[in-house]
């Protein structure tokens, strides 16, 4: 591979940014002003005015826009739908991390309906605004990752399933939003993309992917590969993403999408417990965002032997991670085998709640975890589980 930028390139680049606050930009990402530096210089191939250019293009569009301030707005507003409306048209999610430390991001792109989205309320430079507010969310499970893990996470693994796809949803405003998103990627999220399936890839979608990469940098295009069935790609899947953390509907046993996306905030009642397995020296984490005076309650048990268990808190739009974020729940060990551990936390202050299964002490032995999360907003009195009911 070939060498990164030099150590040298990146301090005549914070040279030049001096004054453009960059310390305000890499709060969200956990990364420092230096790292920031290399990931610029990457993009424009080691060339400092190249990108101090890119970087200060980047700047005046973040304060312009008041990204750092995006995460405060209820999605309604961002987005000019509410979220049951954009998870039919629009249904993408966050759901386990690859085996490299990387979030793994999904989005069921055969389902994705812009001019649907558009009738209903939103428009192209809305959905965009969107699109913008999740990678700011992603990047915020980027500095969460790195402060768990203890090393720098930068990119994503992001599977894009294309199953239903077809002309008829390639119209003006599609092509729009999708050529939107490509610039918005490469001037403001640069070097973030680290893999890329699309799946399930019908016929037509190969002619229009033609299209797609000349909005697409040369060296992002190389990290998009298209496949077909499940012969093409299942293989692939599991190669970089272990099966507690991938998604079932891609051959995992994590909670499907409409879990998953109950996750989200939306309530979870009567859904079956979903079964995951927490590997050796490793943990299992769900991150549940909570509107203001919302519940959290979780139910779970295991197959055999205890594992440890602790939830923590960040203000919305602050990444949650162990050692870092307000502890909410103390990180302790339940022997949970044969008996349901059950809780709820009511009146809660709004923002991420990052529930932790901790099996990081068993150096040889993997946990078999059962669980069902319920959240949202204050629930009926028979909405929720109480603890001792279970």
């Amino acid at each position: 591979a070939a060498a990164g930028p030099s150590h040298e390139a990146a301090e005549q680049l914070l040279q030049r940014c001096k004054g453009l606050d960059l310390a305000r930009w890499t709060a969200a990402s956990g990364e420092s002003e230096q790292e920031m530096a290399h990931r610029f210089l990457r993009a424009r191939k080691g060339n400092v005015e190249a990108a101090f250019g890119m970087l200060s293009n980047d700047v005046t569009w973040r304060v312009d826009n008041e990204i750092d301030k995006l995460a405060q707005k209820p999605v309604s507003e961002i987005a000019g739908v509410d979220e049951e409306t954009l998870w039919n048209y629009f249904p993408a999610w966050h759901q386990g991390f690859d085996k490299q430390g990387r979030p793994v991001l999904y989005s069921a792109y055969g389902n994705c309906e812009v001019d649907t989205l558009c009738a209903k309320g939103s428009s192209v430079e809305k959905l965009l605004m969107y699109h913008v507010f999740q990678q700011e969310q992603c990047v915020g499970l980027l500095a969460s990752q790195s402060e768990l893990l203890n090393r720098r996470i930068e990119t994503f693994f992001f599977v894009v399933d294309a199953k239903g796809w077809g002309l008829r949803l390639w119209t003006r405003k599609a092509m729009a939003f999708i050529k939107g998103m490509a610039d918005i990627d490469g001037a403001h999220y640069p070097e973030r993309l680290g893999q890329m399936y699309v799946i399930n890839c019908p016929r037509a979608l190969v002619w229009t992917y033609r299209v797609i990469t000349s909005w697409v940098d040369p060296v992002t295009s190389q990290k998009i590969q298209l496949l077909g069935g499940p012969s093409e790609w299942q293989h692939l899947l599991t190669q970089h993403v272990d099966a507690s953390q991938l998604c079932s509907v891609y051959g995992g046993n994590a909670p499907p999408p409409f879990d998953a996306h109950n996750m989200a905030g939306f309530s979870a009642s009567g859904q079956p417990m979903t079964t995951v397995t927490v590997g050796a020296r490793s943990d299992f984490r769900l991150l549940v965002e909570i509107p203001e005076g919302g519940f959290l309650t979780w139910c779970y048990t295991t197959e055999s032997h205890d594992v440890k268990f602790g939830v923590y808190y960040a203000p919305k739009g602050e990444a949650a991670a162990p050692g870092k974020s307000e502890c909410v729940v103390p990180v302790e060990k339940h022997r949970a085998e044969g008996t349901e551990v059950v809780d709820t936390l009511s009146g809660c202050k709004g923002g991420t709640y990052l529930l932790v299964w901790d099996n990081s002490y068993s150096m040889l032995r993997q946990k078999v975890v059962s669980y069902r999360i319920e959240a949202g907003e204050k629930p009926q009195d028979d909405q929720v589980v109480a603890p001792g009911e279970a």
